[in-house]
């Protein structure tokens, strides 16, 4: 039971800590410069939007006002709405904006793959409804491809968080963590997935996927698999507000680690057959064993049951035993709609995220997870 206990607290400590540690000594060796220069390609700004009524005039009028030249800014929305989406977009007919309904329900990939045949632009922007974009994002994306050896091209999420959401300051603050990962692989042009909300490729590099798999973070590694430099654009930003809730949070977190578990399988097989080691290194590293650490922990609480007679092993059980009870008080007062301190409120994140990842890799494992979702706003 010792090397079990042990095993999983490397494991663990080496996803978090082992892994950007190597990255940077890689960064030291591999280092590849970027050729940056001002260009302007044709862009396709490519929306995808189910019953975004709320927020889709915003999302337009923010896409209008973009700093880019307007004769080379291609606005596609690829809508599955049943509300009043489709009627605004209309609206916008004479603005230029191309609007793709579709009826019936099929989810985010059928609509993309659908759509992406029918745009024009040599560069194609992902963007979420709910993402407002700096004006210059898009000429901070498109500066990267100047350099021919780049095929994809993430952009910068910044959260907001207008109503003081008690998980959202935790998940600002692991989100600052995740882009400190990848602008270490972006040193190595090599970043593992994009932002969803603002991500660019090069179309003649698209490849459809399965509806049951997520774009972002497929389509990078995908494009790094065909020999292209996947890199991250910290001065491209765009902002969405945090979930309103934890429930809203938890289950958006189930679904996107339910898709990225078979995508990551899928991509691993890909990168052991072309011998693309340093994929297989990140994908392990960085994906497949992060999800894993649900698992490893209750490894380390069960393990820890047999080790009670040895008052080291005592000292680290009790000091779970706190862990835990902070989480399910933040959980608690989060219900009640209290706040908490920081320390309560990490441990409440912590464990909700490794929860809901456990979820989510069974559900993949077992491919019970849907295509489409409930949206969180």
């Amino acid at each position: 039971m010792i090397y079990l206990f042990w095993l999983a607290i490397f494991l663990i400590f080496y996803s978090y800590f082992g892994y950007p540690l190597i990255l940077m000594i890689l960064g030291l060796f591999k280092s590849k410069k970027i050729n940056k220069g001002e260009i302007a390609p044709l862009i396709t700004l490519f929306i995808s939007a189910y019953n975004e009524e709320k927020i889709i005039r915003k999302k337009i009028e923010n896409s209008l006002n973009l700093d880019y030249p307007k004769d080379k800014l291609e606005i596609v929305v690829a809508s599955e709405s049943d509300d009043n989406t489709n009627n605004i977009m209309k609206e916008y007919e004479g603005r230029g904006i191309k609007l793709f309904a579709y009826s019936g329900r099929e989810g985010k990939q059928f609509t993309t793959y659908r759509t992406i045949p029918k745009c024009s632009g040599e560069i194609i922007v992902f963007s979420d409804a709910n993402a407002i974009y700096k004006k210059d994002a898009l000429k901070k994306l498109s500066r990267n491809f100047n350099d021919f050896q780049i095929g994809c091209v993430s952009g910068e999420l910044k959260y907001i968080n207008p109503r003081k959401v008690a998980i959202g300051e935790s998940e600002g603050l692991y989100w600052k963590y995740e882009v400190f990962i990848k602008n270490l692989e972006s040193k190595i042009q090599s970043v593992l997935g994009a932002n969803g909300s603002i991500y660019a490729i090069r179309k003649k590099l698209y490849r459809p996927l399965s509806k049951y798999r997520g774009d972002d973070f497929e389509l990078p590694i995908r494009i790094a698999q065909q020999g292209y430099g996947v890199v991250w654009e910290p001065e491209a930003i765009s902002q969405e507000e945090v979930s309103p809730g934890t429930k809203e949070e938890f289950r958006r977190k189930v679904r996107i680690s339910a898709w990225a578990w078979q995508s990551s399988l899928v991509l691993l097989k890909n990168s052991l057959r072309k011998f693309q080691l340093l994929l297989v290194f990140q994908l392990i590293s960085h994906k497949i064993l992060r999800w894993l650490v649900g698992f490893f922990l209750i490894l380390i609480f069960f393990s820890n049951l047999f080790l009670l007679n040895i008052p080291f092993y005592l000292i680290l059980f009790i000091l779970q035993i706190v862990f835990y009870s902070l989480a399910i008080f933040a959980y608690i007062r989060d219900r009640q709609g209290k706040k908490t301190t920081k320390i309560t409120n990490l441990a409440y994140y912590f464990s909700m995220v490794n929860l809901a990842c456990i979820i989510g890799v069974w559900r993949g494992i077992f491919c019970k997870q849907k295509p489409t979702w409930e949206k969180v706003r």
